[in-house]
This record gives structure tokens, sequence and C-alpha cells, in this order.
């Protein structure tokens, strides 16, 4: 099975177009599957799917690891480009 690993939002990133800050987001594909593993905190995720060409509307599964605002922060703004259905 191939997988695909991408990390759309960590600390150090902060180089050109991408936007780095504390948290994380990371995209998991498969064939059958993409999940995103946490969604940063705040629009980073979103921004750098975007730098990246990562279409978020594909997501299917969203595993949040804990509560805390740098795993959580970047979720409205996720959701809101998950397909809907």
């Amino acid at each position: 099975m191939k997988v695909r690993i991408t990390t759309l939002s960590e600390n150090t990133a902060g180089l050109g177009e991408f936007l780095g800050e504390w948290g994380l987001s990371i995209l998991v594909e498969t064939g059958d599957i993409s999940l995103l593993f946490d969604t940063g905190k705040s629009i980073s995720a979103v921004h750098n799917a975007d730098a990246l060409g990562v279409d978020l509307s594909k997501i299917d599964k969203i595993v949040l690891s804990h509560g805390h605002y740098d795993h959580t922060g970047g979720l409205r703004q996720v959701l809101q480009r998950m397909r809907r259905g």
C-alpha cells in the first residue's frame, strides 16, 4: 500500500510562502482514505495546503490527538474546506 504523508503545519516552516506556527497538522493519504491528523493552531494548515496545492475537500476523516489549541485551533477553517454531503 502506498502512503503519502504531508506536514501542513508545524513550528519551523516559516519560510517563503509557508506559515509556521506552534502546533501540528499532518495529512496522511493512502489509496483508500485521506486523514488529517490535527489541524494546527490557526490558519497555517489551510494556508500551507493552498500553497502546496493540497485539496482539503478530499479529506475523509480528521483525528485530533488531544484538545490543546495548537492541535485543534485550525479545525473550523479545515471543516469549511471539506466536502459537504
